[in-house]
């Protein structure tokens, strides 16, 4: 059995509490999608006819999350989270009318039956992404819909945006662009995972790029180009996230930083992602032995990688990329052990401090170049090298 039917019959174990006491609870939002994609999935929610006071007493204890009428109890089924909200409106088919898009907008009872009031099987048999009902009416009570829907191209990009959903967003832009910056932090974390280059075109598309990125908006049209060429070749390549979002981030310069951290994405992933962009000109230009060295000893082989994969992708035809930094790499990789702090202390007699600090740097930077090959002549370095 996959994980999505575990999650879902775990979530209908949960629902049995709800209907024992005479209320209606239903799996509802993506895992129904997702269930009718045949697509893996790991998480399943209930919608229920329950007040949430009254859910809550069915879970003591369990944690609540947002305000009352409209809090999710955070509930435990086996080892599935199972979240239950209360019907938003007074019915099943108001609370799923309320919800963004048709695809999300469905339901199904303990008995399997599919409940689709908005037509979301036959969009998703149409390979179609539309909002619910009215899409101002769904823009009005949540603009972030606008970067869903283009966030749902990037996860699903056989799928089309309907023209009229397509078109609402172009007058929330402003709207967009005043959302609390996490919420669209999470939007764009996901669409790394996605087809990243349908996510841009989208956001384009429905006139709100510039609201969601807003350095793409100062962005010259042949620089667009290039950066658009360059998301492509990251999403052909890998689905590392941080070279993604370096590829994504590239052209916001220093702003990245302050980008990623009022997004609120991961500290490793931001990390990464805002060091392969500090550092972005230093791999297809080579740079010397000893930048690579200092990174290799404060970023680590890995990183280094993703650096040379990034320079790869950037790079320019009239600026090929070098092999010497994959060389340099390679050689302090290969290196084994490292002498210590300790170690240099010992030979030398010099006590601790930024000396220590600068004979280790000025060590890695002979190995990267080849001057020293084993752990034998390093310590020798060491010695013939004093200040």
């Amino acid at each position: 059995m996959r994980p999505l039917q575990e999650a879902i019959l775990a979530a209908l174990s949960s629902a049995s509490r709800l209907t024992d006491r005479g209320y209606e609870a239903v799996v509802v939002g993506g895992a129904v999608r997702d269930l009718l994609l045949g697509r893996g999935s790991g998480e399943a929610d209930l919608a229920t006819s329950a007040p949430w006071d009254q859910v809550l007493e069915l879970w003591p204890g369990a944690p609540v999350v947002g305000h009352p009428p409209a809090a999710t109890v955070i509930a435990r089924s086996g080892e599935y989270r199972v979240d239950i909200s209360s019907f938003q409106g007074g019915s099943l088919e108001e609370d799923l009318g309320r919800r963004d898009l048709t695809i999300n907008a469905m339901a199904v009872t303990a008995d399997g039956t599919i409940v689709d009031p908005w037509g979301g099987t036959a969009d998703l048999a149409k390979g179609l992404l539309r909002f619910t009902g009215d899409p101002r009416e769904r823009l009005a009570s949540d603009p972030l819909r606008a970067v869903r829907l283009a966030r749902f191209a990037a996860e699903l990009p056989s799928f089309r945006v309907d023209p009229a959903s397509r078109e609402a967003c172009r007058g929330f832009a402003s709207r967009v662009a005043s959302m609390p910056p996490p919420r669209i932090g999470r939007e764009a974390l996901k669409a790394l995972d996605g087809d990243l280059p349908t996510f841009l075109d989208s956001l384009e598309r429905q006139g709100i790029i510039a609201s969601v990125l807003p350095f793409w908006g100062e962005i010259l049209s042949d620089r667009k180009n290039a950066a658009l060429e360059r998301v492509r070749r990251a999403c052909s390549l890998t689905y590392d996230r941080a070279v993604r979002a370096a590829c994504l981030l590239a052209d916001a310069g220093p702003g990245a930083g302050a980008m990623v951290s009022a997004w609120g994405w991961p500290k490793g992933l931001a990390r990464e992602a805002v060091n392969l962009v500090r550092y972005r000109s230093l791999a297809p230009r080579g740079g010397n032995a000893g930048d690579w060295a200092s990174l290799f000893s404060s970023q680590g082989a890995p990183w280094l990688g993703k650096l040379l994969l990034f320079g790869y992708i950037d790079k320019l035809e009239s600026d090929p990329l070098t092999v010497e930094p994959a060389m340099y790499m390679l050689r302090l990789q290969a290196f084994g052990p490292r002498v210590t702090g300790e170690e240099v202390m010992g030979l030398t007699g010099l006590e601790r401090g930024p000396q220590i600090g600068g004979i280790l740097a000025d060590l890695d930077e002979a190995i990267a170049l080849k001057k020293v090959k084993d752990r034998r002549q390093a310590l020798r370095w060491v010695l013939s090298h004093l200040p």
